[in-house]
């Protein structure tokens, strides 16, 4: 089952001195709805919202102070999203933005009736009543709806016409004050900014062994692909399994510093090596923790690059030790592939590129986006900056690959190696890594490319670039997107520990201990306010939130599947009538024919040949005009009768797929 988390940045006092009101991150909860669409996940976070306003609201808090919350006026003021990367993500970051400007246009809306008198106000709002009985079916048809149907109805008709009323009133603001009223920004978590260009980084360098003609690392198969390979000399003659294999074994730095991360430090604490790492390497006078690489893709693969770089030897002896301390003395699969690549040098210069662009980019940039005070609508410099940076290396590598190599100029931020253990035992081993400089200058090209494609938001002339320091500030974020994917962390957490509690109970935890809680009750609430908690409390848990949020998963999934049946059948008899069709089309074979079909006639013939077995393109979109569909026919018919294209049998009894050329010997017999 998916979970989502949410968060939502406010402006707030510490509740515990009378300091300024500071920039403060409130979880608002995690919701497990079925519907994971951006449209879904976006009414998920308006729910969690509406929810806690609602609670607000019935409070005594709320009566006393007289400061009640309206969900549209708080959706209304909604200044951006901060999410990762996906297309999802934007889509919903979108969804809020469409849901921003709804309630802007309807707060608009009921300034303009406070506005207007009663008589300027009834005709307004009698032409969406009209309307609303006209879309029901009719009066006979409105009064045939339930009354929640009705009232319903009657709300959304409501609403419709304060948004229609605050868009003319929008109309007529000036283009400054329509801008302030539209802002919202969408920003991306930099931890991904980083790790993402870590990725095109590391694909670009894969490639270059390929361009150079260069013997690139060695392979790293699994157990099954390793011994499917076991006897493979050449790759000139490969069965089809054997290719298979070949084709789905990687090999190179990331490759290894994955396998060295299972060994070493296995996210599953009863697999790998990890005490006796630990153990053995603290005796030899090295004590650390091999970098977790399973809780990312490529992040800590630059971190774990340079650390099997620096104790490359050690690593060797202590895989050695460990394949003499079996009761059978011997190497595992992934064992052996470590051995081995620790040995090769392609791999070598794969882990030391990795390192250097962490010592370079990834640890200079991390450390300066970490930190609570930090608004990532600030940082448009620092991402320049690195994209600036990564420019320098690709011109010259010799910033960070030279005998006089600095962190003044090879950092980005020219503070400090992060690791200078591991750049002291690159920098002496230059020379003796294949191909080092062009793989360096090709993954921070990679990288490059990467990077700008992963902060667009901080373009020249967009949003965040055009926005003032106070809608910075009122827009404030943090510049990553941790503390989502850290919720989610625990409750995994919790729920491996708490196997029968509740969302609804961890969501109560939660919210107390990470949202000052505490502070703000000891600050604001009397004896009645505690007595409404309770209350509140075991009405909450008579109302079996657990047990509707269940039947409500289980509800959307059961209506899912009847949907996805339901076009799976459409699509099935859709497929049949089409294949009954064409079986009654005769398969042409002049070329001069087929230059002349069009429209649907010229669609049947590449049916016909794709059921005759014709070599047909497997994408269609690569040939989806009239004149390239012609052109694959007749390419087809200069092969046909080679083992190329054999005509192919019926699918079935019914389907009759005639050769005109043989047509004409049957008459003629």
């Amino acid at each position: 089952m998916p979970y989502d988390s949410h968060h939502i940045n406010l402006k707030v006092p510490s509740y515990t001195n009378e300091d300024e009101p500071t920039h403060q991150n409130r979880l608002l909860g995690i919701t497990s709805s079925p519907n994971q669409t951006a449209e879904g996940q976006a009414e998920d976070t308006v729910e969690k919202i509406d929810d806690a306003l609602s609670m607000y609201n019935k409070t005594p808090l709320a009566k006393r102070s007289k400061h009640f919350a309206n969900l549209v006026r708080v959706i209304s003021l909604l200044m951006g999203a901060n999410t990762d990367h996906c297309s999802k993500a934007k889509k919903y970051s979108a969804a809020m933005e469409d849901r921003k400007i709804d309630a802007t246009h309807q707060v608009l809306g009921e300034h303009v009736v406070l506005e207007k008198t009663l008589d300027e106000i009834e005709p307004l709002f009698d032409q969406g009543w009209d309307n609303m009985i006209k879309d029901a079916g009719g009066q006979q048809a409105w009064n045939a709806l339930s009354k929640d149907e009705q009232a319903l109805q009657h709300a959304i008709m409501v609403k419709k016409t304060l948004i229609s009323l605050g868009e003319d009133k929008y109309a007529e603001l000036s283009e400054e004050e329509q801008r302030e009223l539209d802002f919202f920004i969408w920003v991306g978590c930099g931890c991904h900014k980083n790790l993402n260009s870590v990725s095109g980084g590391n694909k670009a360098m894969i490639d270059l062994w390929e361009e150079i003609g260069a013997t690139g690392p060695i392979l790293l198969a699994n157990k099954d692909n390793t011994a499917v390979l076991k006897n493979v000399k050449s790759t000139d003659d490969l069965t089809p399994a054997e290719q298979h294999a070949l084709e789905k074994s990687t090999r190179g730095g990331v490759k290894a510093a994955s396998i060295a991360g299972a060994i070493f430090n296995h996210k599953d604490d009863k697999k790998g090596q990890q005490d006796m790492f630990k153990w053995w390497f603290e005796q030899a006078g090295i004590s650390m923790m091999f970098p977790n690489t399973s809780s990312n893709r490529y992040g800590t693969y630059c971190e774990a690059g340079a650390v099997l770089f620096q104790h490359c030897q050690k690593f060797l002896e202590f895989l050695e030790y460990v394949k003499d301390s079996k009761k059978t003395p011997g190497f595992t699969n992934m064992e052996k592939n470590l051995y081995n690549a620790l040995q090769d040098p392609p791999t070598l210069s794969e882990l030391a590129v990795l390192a250097l662009y962490a010592q370079a980019i990834s640890h200079p940039y991390m450390a300066q986006i970490r930190g609570h005070d930090i608004n990532m609508l600030n940082l448009g410099p620092l991402h320049l900056k690195v994209e600036q940076h990564i420019k320098a290396v690709i011109e010259k590598p010799e910033l960070l690959i030279s005998p006089n190599a600095s962190f003044t100029t090879g950092t980005m931020d020219g503070r400090k190696w992060y690791n200078p253990d591991a750049m002291d035992a690159i920098l002496k081993e230059v020379s003796e890594l294949p191909h080092l400089k062009d793989l360096l200058v090709r993954f921070f090209e990679g990288a490059l490319e990467t990077w700008k494609r992963f902060t667009t938001e901080f373009t020249p002339g967009g949003v965040i670039d055009e926005a003032t320091d106070m809608q910075k500030e009122l827009a404030w974020m943090p510049a990553t997107n941790d503390v989502n994917e850290g919720i989610l962390g625990s409750f995994r957490q919790f729920m491996r520990f708490n196997p029968r509690a509740t969302l609804h109970m961890f969501n109560a935890q939660a919210t107390y201990q990470r949202n000052n809680t505490k502070a703000f009750i000891d600050k604001n609430f009397n004896e009645e306010d505690h007595k409404f908690v309770i209350k509140m409390a075991r009405a909450l848990d008579e109302r079996g939130i657990e047990k509707t949020r269940q039947e409500k998963v289980v509800l959307y999934n059961k209506e899912k599947t009847k949907e996805r049946k339901e076009k799976r059948e459409k699509t099935a008899q859709k497929k049949a009538d089409q294949n009954a069709r064409v079986a009654t089309v005769s398969l042409i074979l002049d070329k001069a024919e087929i230059g002349c079909l069009k429209g649907q006639k010229l669609l049947d013939q590449v049916e016909v040949f794709r059921h005759a077995g014709a070599p047909l393109p497997k994408l269609k979109k690569d040939y989806n005009t009239a004149d390239a569909r012609r052109k694959v026919l007749q390419d087809c018919i200069d092969v046909y009768g080679t083992d190329k294209w054999v005509l192919k049998a019926p699918e079935n009894e019914n389907s009759q797929l005639v050769d005109e050329d043989d047509e004409d010997e049957d008459d003629g017999e």
